[in-house]
């Protein structure tokens, strides 16, 4: 008989979901009602702003630092560390860490764990700003592969397995494989030959799923990347379950990766005195998730898809995606509406729905996304349904000139290989200058030009700029797209490497 295999057998049963025990060891922090005489300086609330204090009052009392009694998210020894454990279990994971920092600490963490200076390692190129600039810290020189789309709402997606394969037999050398999967629009791939792949090769898969992170845990929803075999997870708690803005759980299986080390990067990059009450809510999401949150997801998923399908059937001028033979399964917690008359933009279907009262989580030059949570009852799924119908029936009554507006194109060919001329991280020292957008083709861009969201980088530092770029500024621009933190909100000038 295996006694290890029957002793971690005997832990998982043991695990008791019931239990919160960070979010207990703070509720007991504020009964024991002691004389705080330590950070934070609002006192559990006693010294606040007045007019503010109705609303905040009750959470202050819980908002603790790191003091005898609760633990440390730097050396987890105690309610931390058992919550992170139970984490792990509801998750499928083999460790699981708390992040304060949202997604983006993690993929900062992953990329200063996976990578020292000079290595090289093969990145989807549609991925989150924070993936790049984790890399740009590690000095690590990333080739790009260029990403699928999706025909219908020209979304991004993981490559195709063949290219992905070509790529690393190319590049035997690279330090692991990073994609984006589901990508913003809840569009999930099946990975599981992908992280077949990279075992043979000998090289992690880590995955960014942070608009993820209620996959796996019913059957109605796109299986988890942990149970396709990824490595290393990365999943926004905050965006897709219950926990405060913020609060993320990064998610470790098997042996590959270097977990000592993560741990060690995460306490260096991560506050040293973390939010506990983001702590609190990871621990308690993780509880509702297990508790009841399951059920709810699957009732609420019913109820969306009943209702996705027949509002379909009754849209004259919009249109409720369902789904392509190019992805093998969609988050149906996401709904992606889009004009059927292409002189109308997703940016203006978002002033539309916003004037109607109805805010939708993102938008881009064809599509918004509707996001639901776990628990939607009719009532609540209703009134987006109403918000579409009185917005279809306005469309129907504009005076319209139906034409196509020409794709724009973000990424290159599916598949296509390219390494940037100069590293993020040489890229960000060296000296550069401002120039007119059309005189820059040809140059070593000096700055990141960043449509958001989703916060996909349209330009990284060190890149080449071309003509498809250039036109494709220019084209989100006159649409309307918003630009995160540009050189110049008018997008007519930029920065070059010198």
């Amino acid at each position: 008989m295996n006694l290890t295999k029957v002793s971690k057998e005997k832990e998982v049963n043991e695990m008791d979901h019931t239990k919160a025990p960070l979010y207990e060891a703070l509720c007991l922090y504020e009964e024991t009602n002691r004389t705080s005489m330590h950070v934070p300086g609002h006192k559990d609330g006693r010294v606040f702003d007045k007019a503010a204090q109705h609303h905040f009052s009750d959470i202050l009392k819980i908002d603790a630092t790191c003091i005898k009694g609760i633990d440390d998210l730097h050396q987890p020894t105690d309610s931390i560390l058992e919550a992170q454990r139970l984490a792990a279990d509801a998750f499928g994971a083999d460790q699981t860490f708390f992040l304060v920092g949202g997604s983006t600490i993690g993929n900062l963490g992953i990329a200063l764990t996976m990578c020292s200076p000079g290595d090289k390692i093969l990145v989807q190129r549609n991925m989150h700003k924070s993936v790049f600039n984790g890399l740009l810290f590690a000095g690590a020189h990333p080739i790009y592969i260029a990403p699928a789309i999706e025909p219908t709402t020209k979304a991004a997606m993981v490559s195709d397995i063949a290219h992905i394969e070509k790529a690393l037999m190319e590049n035997p050398d690279v330090k692991g494989v990073w994609v984006t999967n589901p990508n913003y629009y809840g569009m999930s791939q099946d990975i599981t030959r992908l992280a077949e792949v990279c075992h043979q090769a000998g090289i992690p898969l880590i995955v960014d799923e942070a608009h993820g992170a209620q996959f796996g845990q019913v059957d109605e929803v796109p299986p988890s990347a942990l149970s396709m075999g990824a490595d290393i997870v990365i999943q926004s708690t905050h965006k897709m379950l219950t926990s405060m803005h913020m609060s993320s759980m990064l998610h470790v299986k098997g042996d590959i990766i270097d977990r000592e080390r993560l741990a060690r990067v995460l306490g260096m990059i991560q506050s040293t005195s973390p939010s506990y009450l983001l702590l609190g809510s990871l621990d308690l999401a993780r509880r509702y998730l297990v508790e009841n949150g399951r059920n709810h997801l699957k009732e609420t998923v019913t109820r969306l898809e009943k209702r996705r399908k027949e509002l379909s059937l009754e849209l004259k001028s919009l249109s409720i995606w369902g789904g392509s033979p190019e992805v093998h399964r969609r988050d149906p917690l996401k709904w992606i509406i889009s004009s059927k008359n292409e002189a109308i933009s997703g940016y203006q279907l978002f002033d539309l729905f916003y004037d109607q009262g109805a805010v939708a989580e993102i938008s881009d030059p064809r599509n918004i996304v509707f996001l639901f949570s776990l628990n939607e009852n009719e009532e609540d799924i209703e009134k987006v349904v109403d918000a579409i119908k009185v917005i279809d029936q306005k469309l129907q009554e504009l005076a319209i000139i139906p034409h196509e507006n020409k794709d724009i194109i973000m990424f290159e060919e599916e598949g296509t290989l390219y390494q940037p001329k100069m590293s993020l991280q040489e890229a960000f020292h060296k000296p550069r200058h401002k120039i007119r957008l059309e005189d820059s083709i040809g140059s070593l861009c000096g700055e990141t030009v960043l449509p958001y969201p989703p916060g996909i980088p349209l330009l990284n530092p060190g890149e080449e700029i071309t003509k498809r770029h250039v036109d494709t500024i220019k084209q989100l621009h006159e649409m309307g797209a918003y630009f995160q933190s540009p050189s110049d909100d008018t997008m007519e000038t930029l920065y070059v490497i010198k």
